[in-house]
């Protein structure tokens, strides 16, 4: 029995360590969206947002904000880890915010995210009528 007490401390101290490398934990902070692709089958194009110019500013407890020349809005944000094929885990990423005065909404669904060089860019997949929407944030 005195030998659990040891493997239950160095099994908390691993989880609570390996918390930085979290996704919810990464994208904490400002970020820039630096451009966005739409891909099909045999070609990829850029395309405007018109959100470009901002920042997106994410928080601890799933809050989020963006603000740029024309105004402000606020919502929230969540990453979930779902499984996708027999053995693979996507992390999904979903951001809505609103500005209901100015009639503004950003209501994004990404099928899976990856963060790039050492947390600094995230990248962002949205799959829409045969389309692949790629996304690209980068930290401020």
């Amino acid at each position: 029995m005195k030998c659990i007490y040891p493997l239950l401390l160095i099994t908390s101290f691993l989880f609570v360590s390996c918390g930085k490398w979290l996704p919810e934990n990464r994208i904490v902070g400002n970020w820039k969206l630096v451009e966005v692709e739409k891909r099909w089958l045999f070609d990829k194009k850029t395309i405007s947002t018109g959100y470009e110019n901002g920042t997106f500013a994410f928080y601890d407890g799933e809050t989020a904000d963006y603000s740029d020349a024309i105004g402000n809005m606020s919502g929230n944000w969540r990453i979930r880890s779902e499984f996708y094929g027999q053995n693979e885990t996507r992390n999904t990423f979903t951001l809505r915010l609103y500005n209901f005065n100015a009639n503004r909404v950003i209501d994004w669904e990404f099928d899976r995210i990856d963060f790039r060089k050492s947390g600094n860019r995230l990248v962002a997949f949205m799959q829409r009528s045969g389309y692949e929407y790629r996304y690209e944030f980068r930290r401020e």
